[in-house]
């Protein structure tokens, strides 16, 4: 019999160690796909209490890609408030709108400082891109 030790205390392991058979798995192509069409469709979004989120790898793209139009609006609206007219009462208002539409004020702080050129849009989904990464 084999002593073992778990948390400082010792065991006797009262099986006896055996070799299992091993299986031989087959793949069929066909049977795969005819299963993978019963399998119901990926949702757009999660719902976790109550709140929407997008997956990371959504397969809706054209609905990822008007919330990244909205979030990239919003970062060039409040870097136009707040720094090119230092209006507090509209970048406040500007900020409200991003906890209304719960995204996460890392996310727009990153594309404001982070992004090369923010008239551009690749460059702000390359500067989303990199914060996500991080992430």
């Amino acid at each position: 019999m084999v002593k073992l030790l778990y948390r400082g205390n010792k065991y006797t392991q009262h099986k006896e160690i055996g070799a299992k058979k091993s299986v031989q798995l087959k793949y069929r192509k066909s049977i795969y796909n005819q299963k993978r069409q019963y399998i119901p469709k990926v949702q757009n979004y999660l719902t976790y209490r109550g709140s929407k989120y997008l997956p990371k790898k959504s397969t809706n793209k054209s609905y990822r890609s008007e919330a990244n139009k909205k979030v990239f609006a919003l970062a060039r609206d409040l870097i136009n408030a707040q720094f090119n007219h230092a209006n507090d009462e509209l970048s406040r208002k500007l900020w409200d709108d991003v906890a209304t539409l719960k995204i996460d004020p890392q996310r727009i702080i990153n594309l404001m400082y982070r992004c090369c050129a923010n008239a551009d849009n690749q460059s702000m989904f390359e500067a989303d891109l990199d914060y996500f990464s991080k992430e």
